[in-house]
């Protein structure tokens, strides 16, 4: 097992750890997951809605994923439709952190072969705790704001309203502490949607102790968390990017001979991909020093000759992009799962003392 210092020398390693095919590759898979169950509820809600609903998304989006709050013109079915992609997304997001973070703290403890069968098998026999930990929190969010929100449409009913509200400010002190707690359930929220993950992997803990965890760090170890969290983001903004560059010129090295020697058909190709994908080609192509080697070129999507062999080389091309733009997003995902899950066992050893990087099979020392 590799010397560890339990404070911030430690998170330099998460650029060796977040850079891992396993970890990845489960980020990237879930990606995927996630965006067919949201484009097929968005599609499926849009043909429910009928007319020509489904075919102007199409015209406006074709299979770029649009988040619920972008626009306010789609159907009501439509928006739910969306929020629950948004759902099945976190839900199979933190899901695939827990597993990058299960392969991360084995490989921490030495086991650098642990599998990603072994991570999905133990997620298994936890994923409850994850999902389990974050509706608790919110449902003690919910609880406590009910308090006050409660109080006050107690204070709208006719003759019993306002000397309700009367005899209700006279625990206005207690009113305040009651804000003050939901703040800090607030902070232990956003906490958790870092963390959790982190702590059902290395320790194994059920629902109730993760959300223990979460109350631990922030109550604790709240400013230090921060420090950790921002080194963790600079470490994402420096090599998040030069991995995106390294796709950009992979994909750009394989195309620039097909541009070179069939420009025209290229671009007749590469032009029904922008279609597909909502103009975004056309709108990535616009950056500095993205389209020098010209194979983002774009031509009309209609090609009177070979019209066949166009869609299918064009679906292809398609697909290549969104594994492009799903490989850069997994490895921010990478970055993050390992990152956590680093910093977690920082914090816990500064919290009490316990190192969590020993095997759970051994006794734990100082």
């Amino acid at each position: 097992m590799e010397k560890r210092y339990f404070d911030f020398r430690d998170i330099f390693q998460v650029i060796r750890y977040g850079f891992s095919g396993r970890k990845i590759a489960v980020h990237l898979i879930g990606l995927i997951i996630a965006y067919l169950i949201y484009e097929t509820l968005v599609y499926l809600s849009l043909f429910v809605v009928g007319g020509t609903a489904a075919q102007d998304f199409w015209n406006t989006y074709a299979l770029l994923p649009v988040p619920p709050f972008s626009n306010t013109e789609f159907a009501q079915i439509t928006e739910i439709a969306m929020w629950i992609g948004v759902g099945s997304f976190a839900c199979i997001f933190f899901l695939a952190s827990t597993v990058a973070s299960k392969i991360t703290v084995e490989q921490l403890r030495g086991d650098f072969f642990f599998s990603v069968g072994n991570a999905v098998t133990f997620l298994k026999g936890h994923w409850k705790s994850v999902i389990g930990a974050f509706i608790g929190l919110c449902l003690i969010q919910i609880f406590l704001a009910l308090i006050p929100f409660g109080i006050a449409w107690i204070g709208k009913l006719p003759v019993i309203g306002k000397p309700f509200l009367m005899v209700a400010s006279l625990f206005m002190p207690i009113g305040f502490f009651l804000g003050l707690i939901i703040a800090l359930i607030a902070a232990v929220c956003c906490v958790s949607l870092l963390f959790v993950p982190a702590v059902v992997a290395t320790t194994g803990a059920d629902a109730f102790e993760t959300i223990y965890q979460q109350f631990t760090i922030v109550w604790n170890k709240s400013w230090l968390t921060v420090c950790y969290e921002a080194m963790l983001f600079l470490i994402k903004l420096i090599f998040v990017p030069i991995w995106a560059f390294f796709c950009l010129v992979g994909f750009s090295i394989i195309m620039y001979p097909i541009c070179l020697f069939h420009p025209g058909q290229m671009e007749h190709i590469m032009g029904r991909a922008n279609l597909w994908l909502g103009g975004a080609v056309d709108q990535f192509a616009m950056l500095p020093y993205i389209n020098n080697f010209g194979v983002f070129s774009i031509g009309s999507a209609m090609q009177e000759s070979s019209a066949f062999i166009t869609t299918i080389t064009a679906i292809f091309l398609t697909i290549t992009l969104l594994m492009g733009i799903g490989l850069v997003i997994a490895y921010l995902f990478s970055i993050a799962s390992a990152g956590n899950t680093v910093i977690y066992t920082i914090l816990r050893k500064k919290i009490d003392g316990y190192n969590l990087l020993v095997p759970l099979h051994a006794e734990p020392t100082e």
